[in-house]
């Protein structure tokens, strides 16, 4: 079925309605709210008596602030009592509420990549609204892997059936809908989760909607034919480990490795993307449909309430760290990045070759925490001239989406070869170039243009859908006023001189962060 040719018969004027109330659960609001009534209560009565599920064995219990929860999405029969053990959870620890629910699900009926954004002001439920938070997603739609897409939020169920339960738990809350479609490279799932980290404030939370193992001849995963119940709650438990200890590469690997079938993976692995470094997740229930007595046969689908906590973040989400770079940085970590550059530069254009790992330790340059810290990083090389240096190509990351080492890797390679403005460099120009390494702290968002302090920042310039960038000594060395930067930016992402100021201003956003920069001596 081709969804994109369906009319929007369901969604008019700004309103998603329910599509799949009176199926996957109850359309009547008094009897969805007596159902909803009855799991809350038991989950309640559980977890009084502990606040943990036993089934696996090292499940820790929460502790600190709760910054998320993973919570399934399948009808309220065969996972809804499952789903009320993390609500409940977290209506307890929010006694306030929270401020707004980040809502991240997959999707089951379109095959995409990035995320899709819904340009709906409103999400019905039997219980009553739930507004969308518009200048967020609004402010989302302008990155790159964001986009307004209505007719997979149209058709898909995985946000729809958190709905009940967020109106229930929380009343009138407002909400950022995510869908999250595939994300290949694990990059890009570090960009995803940096973005949208940018727009969590201490009182939010994020709530990932999945189930997990999809066993059987239904899900076409049969990975084994014996012990099956065991070897699915192992499965599980394996995954959770994952997710309990804050590993987002174990967790690539573990899906790599075993093609598990848990819907919300994209989604889940977003979500440890932007998890500060001492989170942990608690398991607050597990069961497998066959459990509930709805699954005959030799299929199940297994449900996992999971509570993300954090010691140091008693008050929820913390303000996003700015390392800062003359202190992470040492002359030996600079001198290293600078040498790692010069051989991949020199493996590159000579051999062809891209360093991995063990090339870069057979190097002898020790990868110790700085340089495996993801951080945005800069490569700039200029060609040296009897009176002044050229430039001669340069790219960069401006987001940390890898570690710093493949960052500086990446961009060595495309500062060489990827650069639309230069050829690629060649072997006989290896020793007439020099290079200059910069490291930046995450973007962050400004009000105005005005906050921008030159020579300090560097610039990130969005209009619409495009954006362009300069790093903070720009605008210095070529003597520019901020009026004459920003026109300049105008220009690279595209737009005439003065569109940050003139009719594109309601499209334009801002961006700024600082760098260090060291360079060949």
């Amino acid at each position: 079925m081709n969804i994109f040719r369906r009319k929007r018969k369901e969604s008019s004027g700004g309103r998603r309605d329910p599509r799949f109330a009176g199926t996957w659960y109850e359309a009547n609001e008094t009897r969805l709210n007596e159902q909803l009534d009855g799991f809350f209560a038991d989950a309640r009565s559980r977890l009084e008596e502990s606040p943990t599920d036993s089934i696996f064995k090292d499940n820790p219990e929460p502790e600190g602030g709760i910054l998320a929860m993973v919570v399934p999405h399948a009808g309220y029969m065969y996972s809804g009592s499952t789903a009320a053990y993390a609500y409940e959870f977290a209506r307890a620890a929010k006694t306030e509420g929270p401020g707004r629910i980040f809502l991240m699900g997959p999707s089951h009926y379109a095959g995409f990549v990035g995320v899709a954004l819904s340009s709906d002001r409103i999400f019905g439920t039997p219980l009553g609204d739930l507004k969308v938070d518009q200048e967020v997603v609004q402010a989302l739609s302008g990155y790159p892997l964001f986009q307004t897409m209505e007719d997979v939020h149209l058709q898909e169920h995985s946000l729809e059936l958190q709905l009940s339960f967020i109106r229930h738990a929380f009343g009138a809350v407002s909400i950022v809908p995510l869908i999250v479609g595939a994300l290949r490279d694990p990059a890009d799932v570090r960009l995803v989760g940096q973005i949208i980290r940018t727009f969590i404030g201490p009182e939010d939370i994020v709530v990932v909607s999945s189930d997990f193992t999809h066993f059987g001849p239904r899900y076409d995963y049969v990975p084994f034919d014996r012990d099956i119940p065991n070897r699915v709650r192992q499965l599980d438990e394996d995954a959770f480990g994952y997710l309990r200890d804050n590993d987002l590469t174990g967790f690539i690997e573990f899906h790599d490795r075993t093609r598990c079938t848990i819907c919300g993976y994209y989604p889940c692995a977003v979500l440890l993307s932007m998890l500060p470094d001492d989170s942990r997740a608690s398991l607050l229930r597990y069961r497998t449909s066959r459990d509930t007595g709805q699954e005959q046969g030799s299929n199940s689908v297994s449900y996992l309430a999971l509570a993300f906590t954090s010691r140091s973040c008693q008050d929820g989400w913390p303000a996003r760290s700015v390392p800062c770079l003359d202190e992470l940085l040492d002359e030996a970590d600079r001198q290293a990045l600078l040498r790692l550059a010069r051989l991949t530069l020199e493996s590159f254009v000579e051999e062809g070759e891209v360093p991995d790992r063990e090339t870069v330790e057979g190097w002898g340059i020790e990868l110790g925490e700085n340089l495996e810290r993801p951080l945005g990083a800069f490569v700039t090389l200029f060609k040296k001239g009897s009176r002044s240096k050229e430039l001669r190509g340069c790219i960069g990351y401006i987001w940390p989406i890898k570690p710093l080492f493949e960052a500086v890797i990446d961009n060595t390679v495309g500062a060489a070869s990827k650069d639309h403005r230069f050829d690629r460099v060649r072997s006989n120009e290896l020793r007439d170039i020099e290079i200059e390494v910069s490291v930046l702290t995450p973007p962050r968002r400004i009000d105005s243009e005005n906050e921008i302090e030159l020579g300090r920042h560097g610039i990130v310039l969005h209009i619409a859908n495009s954006q362009s960038v300069f790093l903070p000594h720009v605008a210095p060395e070529f003597g520019w006023t901020l009026s004459q930067t920003l026109d300049q930016l105008c220009l690279k992402a595209g737009y005439p001189a003065g569109s940050w100021s003139g009719s594109e201003r309601e499209r334009v956003r801002f961006e700024v962060f600082e760098s260090v920069m060291f360079e060949e001596n």
